[in-house]
């Protein structure tokens, strides 16, 4: 695998080195606030993924193996050698499976934020049909295939909402950074190949059996919260209600990847827990120190 260069932040001078693995689409820019209140206890260290805002594109297709590699050539880079706790959010939360099964010897602990699960395909086996079609994977890869041939005042109009949302928090030059990140066709040709390797992703990560016997913890939405989100995306409440129930289920499966796993339920809030309840995120960090 080539040497590239991905982007990067380094906050705090704590004695823990803290890396933070996205979810699928999402720029670092989101974890600065939560970065503030933690820098004081860790170091913590922000990047983003090969074709993710300024990081480069990689040859390498887009599975979690070939980003596990990536990390770590990363954190070699940095020149981390004492072990490190890893958290991942959602999709980021399926690289950090894969990275503990390839490197479990390099893990303080692990923090999954409502990951995305490596049984994740018995999700699209439930008898839940307008659910199944809304959420559909295809359907995921093409809408970013299309918008990765866009233009990017085309992306700037189609990401509007998400762009302003950070007019509050961002400072300009971040700002500047944030539109770029976001008005990128590579980002959205990055999406659409990170969809496409989800099962292959999933089958490696099962296929390795070792996981750290570290502290784990697993931090899962509040499944209520979501059933009424879901509502309003015309979800019917029955279809909603089942799926979160399993969802569920794969959040308690995960935490028992290791023997000092244990699960949080994150009550008032959705699948964005850093965003919803940051406290929580922060309590649980704490107890990894």
């Amino acid at each position: 695998m080539g040497t590239f260069e991905l982007e990067y932040k380094i906050f705090g001078q704590g004695k823990t080195f803290l890396i933070i693995e996205t979810g699928i689409g999402s720029s670092f820019y989101d974890w600065y606030s939560i970065v503030e209140e933690i820098k004081k206890y860790f170091t913590v260290v922000l990047y983003h993924r090969a074709g993710y805002g300024k990081s480069q594109v990689s040859d390498e297709s887009r599975t979690t193996r070939n980003m596990a590699k990536e990390l770590n050539e990363l954190i070699e880079k940095i020149g981390i050698e004492d072990k490190f706790i890893l958290m991942g959010h959602s999709f980021g939360g399926l690289c950090v499976q894969q990275y503990a099964k390839m490197y479990p010897n390099k893990l303080k602990g692990i923090v999954l934020i409502d990951s995305t699960s490596y049984n994740f395909k018995k999700l699209y086996r439930l008898n839940v049909p307008i659910m199944s079609d809304f959420i559909a994977i295809d359907k995921m890869i093409q809408w970013n295939v299309n918008a990765s041939k866009k233009s990017k005042e085309e992306l700037k109009i189609q990401n509007e909402n998400i762009i302003s949302s950070y007019i509050k928090r961002m400072s300009c030059s971040d700002m500047k950074n944030v539109e770029e990140f976001f008005t990128s066709n590579v980002l959205h040709k990055t999406i659409a190949e990170e969809f496409e390797n989800w099962d292959r992703d999933s089958k490696d990560i099962k296929s390795i059996s070792e996981f750290p016997n570290v502290p784990l913890i697993v931090i899962a939405r509040d499944s209520k919260v979501a059933v009424e989100s879901w509502i309003k995306y015309q979800i019917p409440k029955k279809e909603a209600v089942l799926y979160e129930a399993l969802w569920r289920d794969l959040q308690i499966e995960l935490s028992k990847l290791s023997n000092k796993g244990k699960l949080v339920i994150a009550e008032n809030s959705e699948h964005e827990v850093y965003i919803d309840r940051p406290d929580i995120v922060i309590q649980c960090l704490k107890a990894l120190r």
